[in-house]
């Protein structure tokens, strides 16, 4: 059996012969030093249906399967910037096949019955070259996020698999559900979702469904009549009719009315509306992208999120790790923050050590929010170009820091907390930084102002006299 860390080669295996795939199915996963996830089906269609829903490093396709035949699957993702290196398996392969199949870009072929040895290599061969693509389009990707100010800084291999799956399905139509504590990063994920799309000269426009009350987020999703209701004195556009040919980002969607969601779930099935207080169908065509920091599963099971839109908006899935999980990415995030906040003098700033090891230590309930916020308190304050512990400001933890001063002595880690008291400080910090101005406070932490006075009354905190 494989060591968890033995290097790992997800492998589609595809072929109309059973006997075929056990064969192979065996060898693959009896290799030694090489863990091997197979994935086997029995023809072109299935293939297909599986290169459009994951992540391959390599794909074995037989020439002559039903429905689709192995060129035919080849040729049919030879566009896809994620597919994977394709090796063809066949007992009667001709120069001329072999040559349409390289033109298509396939890595090699291989006779039937395959050969234990020049199979392993050859796929280990092919994930190699795979890799060593995937990090080419990675770094290409990276120049290509700076432009239209949709940048994402990250050296962490959980966010590298996240942006590496965003690419994949940027230029397609399909649903998007962005996951994450709230400060980690969903509009910017969002924005470039839009950019990297089909669709990104037409409107990208974001509603945050906990910022605005229930009464108003319908007219605000999808318009109203003149005379609709009271207040009503002319017709309004709905954010969704102003998507179409665009992408709608739906913030926080937990939030979200149930009646509202209904409506929102005929507009995606039916890509048609009408406007509150309106007979009219309105088509439309519009990309939904979504984002919670809730559960939704646990919303469908309480009965308060439709299980059908549930499963309608979660076609894709991207899970954002919390800044906690990421500590690599500190250290490059705070030098990227003084960088936007110091254009073209960002090399004459500093962090100094400790102060570093202050912000590498902390939790960052509030994320890489909480992080940027920081920073910039920090370089408005240094009476020089260096960031220091007395910079970073007291909800850090860093007072015994200041008082030890710069020679690291002190520590300034906190102590492992629950989610809870996380929570707490991060509504006690931004209330602090914004002088309890509970509007500001929340656009902080990323909830609405009820959410914001629903949790100040929970915690019993009260305004410093």
């Amino acid at each position: 059996m494989s060591a968890p860390t033995d290097p790992v080669i997800t492998v589609l295996v595809a072929d109309d012969e059973e006997d075929q795939r056990v064969l192979i199915d065996s060898i693959l996963r009896g290799a030694e030093g090489i863990r091997h996830v197979v994935t086997t089906v029995s023809d072109g269609h299935a293939a297909l249906a599986a290169l459009r829903e994951r992540v391959f490093d390599v794909a074995l396709l037989d020439l002559s399967m039903p429905g689709l035949d192995g060129l035919a699957v080849l040729e049919a993702v030879a566009g896809d910037p994620a597919r994977p290196q394709v090796i063809f398996v066949s007992g009667h392969g001709t120069v001329a096949t072999a040559t349409r199949a390289m033109k298509l870009g396939a890595y090699d072929f291989v006779e039937k019955p395959v050969e234990r040895e020049r199979l392993l290599t050859l796929v280990w061969k092919a994930a190699e070259a795979r890799r060593v693509h995937a990090k080419t389009e990675r770094l290409e990707a990276m120049v290509s996020r700076d432009v239209g100010g949709v940048r994402i800084v990250t050296e962490d291999p959980r966010m590298h698999g996240v942006l590496e799956l965003l690419q994949r399905v940027a230029p397609s139509d399909v649903s998007v559900l962005v996951t994450g504590e709230s400060g980690t990063g969903k509009e910017l994920v969002a924005r470039l979702l839009h950019r990297l799309s089909g669709r990104h000269q037409e409107p990208l426009v974001a509603l945050n469904c906990a910022a605005v009350s229930e009464a108003l987020a319908e007219s605000e999703l999808f318009g109203h009549e003149k005379g609709a209701f009271t207040g009503a004195a002319t017709r309004k556009i709905g954010l969704i009719e102003v998507a179409d040919g665009g992408t709608l980002f739906l913030d926080e969607i937990g939030d979200l009315d149930l009646a509202l969601q209904a409506k929102l779930l005929r507009a995606l099935e039916t890509k048609q509306f009408r406007r509150v207080g309106g007979v009219k169908e309105i088509p439309t065509d519009f990309r939904l992208v979504s984002a919670t920091n809730r559960p939704l599963q646990a919303l469908v099971d309480e009965g308060v999120f439709r299980g059908d839109l549930y499963y309608r908006i979660n076609a894709i899935v991207l899970d954002l790790p919390p800044l906690r999980e990421r500590p690599g990415d500190i250290a490059l995030l705070a030098r990227h923050f003084l960088e936007d906040l110091h254009p073209g003098e960002a090399a004459a700033w500093s962090i100094s050590p400790e102060a570093m090891r202050v912000l590498e230590s902390y939790a960052w309930p509030g994320n890489v929010r909480e992080l940027r916020n920081v920073v910039e308190r920090g370089a408005l304050l240094a009476p020089d170009r260096t960031l220091r512990v007395s910079d970073l400001g007291t909800s850090l933890g860093t007072e015994t820091a200041s008082r030890e001063g710069e020679d690291g002595a002190g520590t300034a880690s906190l102590p492992a907390l629950d989610l809870g008291t996380l929570e707490r400080m991060a509504v006690e910090a931004a209330l602090e930084r914004t002088g309890w101005h509970q509007g500001r406070a929340a656009e902080l932490l990323g909830i609405s102002d009820r959410t914001l006075h629903r949790k100040i009354r929970g915690f019993g905190l009260r305004r410093p006299e």
